[in-house]
């Protein structure tokens, strides 16, 4: 049985690894155009979910959804979620696909030929690795001209730890829901680490739990309550991680990483 694990993890991993580049390129060309003829961002936002099932089911991720009803459609939020592997974002726009998400993301994938210029083009932000006041500017920028229904997932811990934990939350994600008046939504995943740990090729087949909790409002909140804010968003993202983890286990499956 080990063995035979060894062999379908070794193939999955080369099919991905040569279906995972391509997809990227076809969507980000497509993205590209679309970008440049004016197409409506709906078809944008299509692509978005056709990559994120693709990559999805080609990894063999089988995944469980809890909270969904949470969500109200044509409402915009700041997204907060954790952040355990490369399969995170695909994991949530396949879930959260009545959503139309863009993301905040590091510069280095910003300058990935083709990718980075759909990134941009589809309405992404770069961020820099510190919260610095360019990264401010343009995270106001693109917020100031987004679609009133487009929501904007932070991975509030800035990156991903190498042990799997979930760490402390940085201020910008807050920040940015109290000056844009846009509610948070708390989501957590859960079982994404041992499927692809960090600093490995390897990409195994297995199951993965997302939970979204209840959005947390900002009316009537003032700029100086976002570390209140930002406290209250971890530990929703801490109990949903938790809640996502204990039904793993549940299932005989092993989230990975450390609680």
């Amino acid at each position: 049985m080990g063995v035979r694990r060894s062999i379908d993890t070794g193939l999955r991993t080369l099919v991905c690894l040569v279906l995972f580049p391509a997809a990227v390129i076809v969507c980000s060309l497509r993205i590209i155009v679309l970008a440049l003829v004016g197409a409506p961002r709906p078809r944008i936002d299509r692509i978005y979910v056709q990559f994120a099932r693709f990559c999805v089911r080609v990894a063999g991720t089988r995944i469980e959804t809890h909270g969904t009803e949470h969500i109200v459609p044509g409402q915009a939020y700041v997204i907060v979620a954790n952040h355990e592997s490369v399969l995170d974002p695909v994991v949530l726009m396949a879930v959260l696909e009545d959503l139309a998400v863009r993301f905040i993301v590091k510069k280095m994938l910003v300058r990935i030929p083709i990718f980075g210029q759909a990134l941009l083009a589809s309405g992404n932000v770069m961020v820099a690795r510190t919260n610095t006041p360019g990264d401010v500017h343009r995270i106001r920028d693109v917020m100031s001209q987004r679609d009133p229904d487009v929501s904007i997932l932070f991975y509030a811990e800035g990156g991903r730890a190498r042990d799997g934990s979930l760490r402390p939350f940085k201020k910008g994600a807050f920040r940015t829901a109290l000056s844009e008046r846009l509610p948070i939504l708390p989501v957590a995943t859960a079982g994404t680490f041992p499927l692809w740990t960090p600093d490995t090729l390897r990409i195994r087949k297995g199951g993965v739990v997302l939970e979204v909790g209840p959005p947390l409002p900002v009316e009537g909140l003032a700029l100086e309550a976002r570390d209140r804010l930002c406290e209250q968003a971890q530990n929703a993202v801490r109990e949903l991680r938790a809640s996502a983890r204990r039904r793993l286990r549940a299932l005989d499956m092993d989230p990975g990483g450390v609680d």
